[in-house]
């Protein structure tokens, strides 16, 4: 054989030696992953208590909050190897913080982004959320209240497994969208009862209660943004 020969079977057989080798230890993580936790691909970053969530940027990707009895932050294990840039998540004065900051490298990773939810936020319950530039989606909501104010371009998301809520304080200026509705997993009905909401709807934007039957509603709304609103909520804020 020669010795050119010899020289490329060697690499030959490093090399596959390298991939069995990667297999190997990529097998034994992955059968360390306790597969029962059904965000087993997202790596803890965060497991302070808090009670309000003030998040700037991350309006290219998800973001998703679940009430659990436990505070956590989730960040999706691809994003460190994926992305230029940090998901920066502190906790001061039971106020949750999150910031972005992050350049997608090429089109795919843009649109690999903006179908992920990059980061899952775990806590009993928020009593405040404030959002700029951002997109987040709250998943099976059982509390009563709460205040959302939202700035930029953002979008806001609750979907409620409760039928009845006590309050909803909502502040939207620039361009944002705030939609309140019962989550798909709730069989019964699409429609909820709320019994005071205290909106403020600025700029270019649009606050959806299409689904709620309101008993008091305090509204103060700009000519250029838009509320939808049920034919029930309308009869008794206009007889």
């Amino acid at each position: 054989m020669k010795f050119t020969s010899k020289i490329l079977l060697g690499l030959l057989l490093l090399l596959f030696a390298g991939v069995v080798s990667s297999n190997i230890i990529l097998k034994s993580k992955y059968d360390k992953i306790d597969k029962s936790d059904n965000y087993w691909n997202y790596a803890s970053v965060l497991q302070q208590p808090f009670k309000y969530l003030k998040i700037t940027g991350g309006n290219s990707t998800k973001i998703a909050f679940e009430q659990s009895t436990k505070c956590s932050v989730k960040i999706l294990q691809q994003w460190k190897s994926w992305y230029k840039g940090e998901i920066k998540a502190y906790v001061s004065n039971d106020t949750l913080y999150i910031n972005f900051d992050y350049v997608a490298d090429n089109l795919y990773n843009k649109f690999w982004m903006e179908s992920a939810t990059t980061v899952r936020i775990f806590s009993p319950e928020l009593l405040y959320v404030e959002g700029f530039n951002t997109k987040l989606e709250m998943f099976k909501i059982k509390q009563k209240s709460i205040s959302v104010n939202m700035s930029g371009k953002s979008e806001f998301e609750l979907e409620s497994m409760s039928t009845a809520f006590d309050s909803l304080n909502i502040t939207q200026k620039d361009s944002s969208a705030v939609v309140f509705e019962m989550s798909p997993d709730y069989k019964t009905t699409e429609t909820f009862h709320i019994k005071k909401v205290a909106a403020s709807v600025q700029g270019v934007s649009i606050l959806d209660l299409g689904h709620a039957q309101i008993d008091s509603l305090q509204l103060s709304i700009a000519d250029s943004s838009g509320i939808i609103l049920s034919g029930g909520a309308l009869k008794k804020r206009f007889r």
